[in-house]
Order: C-alpha cells, then structure tokens, then sequence
C-alpha cells in the first residue's frame, strides 16, 4: 500500500499543545462550561457532609428540623445537578462541534495547500477516510468526556482534601491506589495510542480500497475480479480488527484493573473504618461521611485515568490529521512575483529531474529548449520518453534537481504558482471532470465567467453541438467524474474549460485522443485561429496532430534527440521516421 502516515508525527506533548492550541478559539463556551462543571463538583461533595450531619446531628441529635432542612438542602443540590449536567454537556459539545468543523476546514485547506509530491505518495481514498474518520476522534476527546473527566478531576482532589479532615489514617490507605493506577496509565497508555495509530491507518488503507475498487467498478467487472477485490478488503478489514482487538485488551485492562485498585482501597478503608468505630474513635456519620467520599475519590481518579487512556487512543487515532495541519509544501500556492504582461516565451536551460517518489530514475537528463510566443510545438516519444514530466515541471507541480525553467526570461520559482497556473490552461487525455453542470464544469477554467463567454467557448472545443441536445443544454449535471457523457464530450468539454480562461500557454496533452478525425480536424483549426495566439505545446500520439505544427520536438530517455518540422525530420531522423511508422497512428 502507498505511504499513510503510520508512523507517530508528533509527540504526545507536542500533539497536547497543539490541541490545546485549537481549543483556545473555543474558550468563551468552554469557560462557561467550567463554570458547571464546578457547579457539579460542589454538588457532589455537599452530599456527604450533609448525610453526615443528617446521621450524627439531625438522627442522633433528634432535631427534626434539621434533618428536614438538611433533605431540601439535598433536593436542592440534585436540582442543580441536573441544570448543571445540562448546560455543561451542551456547551462542550457544541465546543467539540465547532472545534470539529474548524478543523475539517483546516485540514481541507491544507490538503488541497500541498504539493504535488504528498498525493502521489498516498491514496485518494486513505487521504478522505482519514478526513472523515480522525475529526469524530478528536470531537470526542474535548466534547462530553472531556467535561466528565475534569468533573471526576475535581471529585478526586476535592475529596481527597475532605477526606484527610475526615480521617488522616483512612485517607492514607484510600490513596494506597493512587501510584500503581498511575504507573498503569502511563505504561499501558502509551501503547494504546501506537495502537490507536496502527488501527485508524488499517482503516484508512480499508478506505482506499474501496474507492478503488468502486472508482474502477468497470474494470473490475470487465475482468471478473470481484472476488479478488473482496479478499483484498477482507484482509484489510481482518488487519484493522485484529489492531483494533490489540488496542480494546490494553484499554480494557487499564479501565479493569484501575476499577478493581480504586474500589479495593475503598472498601480496606470501609472495613478499617469498621474497626475504628468499634474503638471509639470515629461516628457512624463520619465513616458513612467518609466511605461515599472514598468512593467519590475512587471513581474520579479512576474515570480520570480511563479518560487519559480514551484520550492517548484518540490522540493517535487523530496523528495523522494534526500532521496534515502542521505540514508545510515545498512549493506554496502563493508568493513571488506577479509581472503585468505574459508573451508566452518558454525555456527549458540544462533541466535534469527525478520524480520524488522514484529519485534514482531521470525522468528528463538535461533538456535545453526555448519555444517562441505564440509558437506550436509537438512533443513525441515513446512511453517515458519524458513528455508529460515537462509539462509538470512548467505547471510548477514540481521542480528540477538541476537547471532551470524560464517564462519570459523569467526563473518559474520567483514567480507566484497561482499566478502561473493561471496564465496557463491544459487539456489532458483522461480529463478530470466533476459531478457538476456542464456550464460549472466549462466555467472552472475561470470563475465568474458569463454564460455567453461560456457558450463562445464551448463553440471553439466544438461541444455546443452535442450540449445543445442535452434535456437541459448547459444546466445538464454529468455525473460523478463525467461517466454520463462519451470520452469525446469529455475531451471538448475540457477544451472549453481551458480556452474559457484565455490563457497565453496552451498545454494539450493529447487532449484530442478520444475524437474522431472529422472532430478533431474541427477543433484542431478552432486553436490555430484563437485570436490571442496563445503559446501551445502538444504532447502527440496522432500524427494528424504533428504535421501542422511549427517544431516537433523528438524525446527518448529524458533527452532530446532531435528538433524540427514534420517533413524535415522524415527525411533527417532515423528515430523520428520510425516513430511515425510504429508509434504515431495515423487516423
């Protein structure tokens, strides 16, 4: 499987800060939420002194009075308890909702923030399966839990303190708990968060197989691979369980081992009590006083813990997330210059460059070449010859180990890459379309464009024709990817979409493959007599597509092996003429 960030990005300190950090932007709710989460603590603590009081001075004493007004006291605090409980779940869970869209965004962002590089080391699908599954993790951490764990927090110290002016002797063994539940946490919790890790990248591999397999459904169908598909996403899926099995026995053995060492000391403290009393040396109220604090005590520290584990799992089930948010691209959207005009002229001085995912393979082993304004240049050679890479290379998704790429004389990396891309429009072979209208898709070569720009430049790719026969012409949605439309309309609608934005470097990469010649030969001469004259480069499989250019530029290897026009490289080039005899179909 491609790379998905298994590893650990961050330190758990550094992930905290950085949470903690996020969470800042939510403080007012969340302060108002500790607000009622002290409202809970003070409830919870008042019970056992005013049971106290009821046993030893309202019972004992025999003042009816008191033991009335000590019961509406306790009705009084349930009623705040339950307002409390209220207010303070609502108002962390709406933190952990917004925190949560806030973070969704962020990420989003970021993703589409980073270089070309980041998404061919990882799979669309394990890149959305982490998007959707991390932030529900993270929403979780600081939501309700999070105001139970500081509520049972508050339960632990408070009661601690009450319990030491209670009895000092039944405190101690009370506390006995503390350091081995402590230890417990801290060994076993740091290896449910690797755990945490090693599932949520299991289920993001899941994921990525399935938008595979149904991306491709056709191919799988065509070939009969269904059960093939099915025994890969069974094993996948059979790998996250067996991490997830991992994860549940230590989380499960923190909570079952912290319950049994908190209430084991609640109840050696309860029959230590029994004998102080025996003794004389302690009230029945006092113990009853003392044992629901014990036990108060004992369940805080205890939900405390199995918080700090819930918390170590989510923290690494959100890694990979806070990775993204902290990522940094080599190549930035924005930053450089931005010149007022663009002639179109092109040059490639000594470029040497390796694709980061294969960096001892050259894909391009010192190109020089310089195209004019407004010139037409071919690009052909066989598979891996290094045709495409240039294209990358000039839309900046990468840059050169060596050399340099110059736009008007200009070195590419001074210039703005937003500002680049658009000066250019580019057609590939297998256009990327989305499940929009017609008119939207054609319209994202330019945002704002009117309807009759759109239409004028539907005209030029040739596509109003079959447009026009649509049930609703250019409002008609395509589909997911443009699966309702043929691989011919798609090309012309991805021509449109590049002319729309009237750029001065015209970039075809074989983008008339799928059209039949009479709609070729139509949209062929449509570029030619654009009325801007924008500098294009074609890369070429058709040789009805190189015999009208001005160069052809012959590549092997990453080199170029020879530059000229189509009638003179027959007669010149032993390796061009066999290209067209063998590589370049003539239709």
């Amino acid at each position: 499987m491609p790379e998905t960030d298994a590893r650990p990005v961050i330190s758990t300190g550094a992930h905290v800060r950085a949470l903690l950090t996020l969470m800042r932007v939510q403080w007012r709710t969340y302060t108002l939420g500790l607000v009622f989460v002290g409202v809970s603590m003070i409830t919870a603590l008042t019970y056992p002194w005013a049971i106290r009081r009821i046993i030893d001075d309202g019972i004992g004493g025999g003042h009816l009075e008191l033991v009335n007004g000590l019961a509406l006291l306790m009705l009084g605090l349930l009623i705040a308890e339950g307002v409390g409980t209220l207010c303070r779940d609502f108002l962390f869970n709406l933190s952990a909702e917004r925190l949560g869209a806030m973070v969704r965004n962020r990420a989003f962002e970021q993703l589409l923030r980073q270089d070309i590089e980041y998404f061919d080391q990882r799979t669309t699908g394990a890149i959305t399966a982490r998007l959707s599954a991390d932030v529900p993790n993270l929403q979780r951490l600081v939501g309700e839990e999070l105001s139970d764990a500081l509520r049972f927090a508050l339960w632990g110290i408070g009661g601690t303190v009450l319990l030491f002016r209670t009895s000092v002797l039944l405190s101690a063994v009370v506390l006995l708990a503390v350091p081995p539940m402590v230890a417990l946490t801290s060994v076993l919790g740091r290896r449910v968060r690797r755990l945490s890790a090693t599932a949520q990248t299991a289920h993001a591999d899941t994921g990525a197989i399935a938008e595979e397999s149904i991306a491709g459904i056709r191919t799988v169908r065509a070939f009969s691979q269904e059960s093939g598909e099915m025994q890969r996403y069974g094993d996948m899926v059979a790998r996250a369980v067996e991490a997830a099995r991992r994860k549940f026995f230590a989380a499960s053995t923190v909570g079952g081992m912290s319950y049994m060492l908190g209430e084991g000391s609640a109840l050696l403290a309860l029959w230590v009590g029994g004998l102080m009393i025996v003794r004389g040396r302690l009230t029945s109220g006092a113990l009853i006083s003392f044992v629901l604090y014990a036990f108060l005590v004992a369940r805080g520290f205890r939900n405390t813990s199995e918080y700090w584990t819930e918390a170590l799992r989510a923290l690494g089930a959100t890694e990979w997330i806070f990775g993204v948010l902290s990522r940094e691209p080599r190549i930035r959207l924005e930053g450089g210059a931005q010149p007022a005009a663009v002639a179109g002229r092109i040059a490639f001085e000594q470029v040497h460059f390796a694709y980061p995912t294969r960096p001892g393979a050259e894909a391009l082993a010192g190109i020089d070449l310089t195209i004019a304004p407004g010139e037409v240049v071919a690009f052909v050679g066989r598979s891996g010859a290094g045709k495409s890479s240039l294209l990358h290379l000039l839309q900046r998704f990468y840059d050169p180990i060596r050399g340099r790429v110059l736009l008007d004389g200009e070195d590419i990396r001074t210039l703005d890459p937003s500002w680049l891309r658009g000066q250019m429009g580019i057609v590939m072979q297998d256009p990327v379309l989305f499940s929009r209208s017609i008119a939207e898709n054609i319209r994202y070569g330019r945002k704002g464009a009117t309807d009759d720009e759109v239409r004028v430049a539907a005209r030029v790719a040739h596509a109003e024709e079959f447009i026009t026969r649509l049930p609703e012409a250019y409002a008609t949605p395509i589909g997911d990817r443009g699966v309702q439309l043929s691989g011919g309309q798609r090309q012309r609608l991805a021509i449109a979409r590049a002319v729309l934005r009237r750029p001065r470097v015209l970039l075809l990469d074989e983008a008339t493959s799928a059209l039949d010649s009479e709609s070729e030969s139509l949209v062929q001469e449509a570029l030619r007599v654009l009325d801007y004259r924008p500098t294009t480069i074609i890369v070429a499989h058709r040789l009805s597509t190189v015999v009208n250019v001005d160069q052809v530029v012959v590549l092997d290897r990453g080199r170029i092996v020879a530059i000229g026009r189509h009638e003179a490289l027959l007669q010149s080039c032993d390796f061009y003429r066999q290209l067209v005899e063998t590589q370049l179909v003539a239709v």
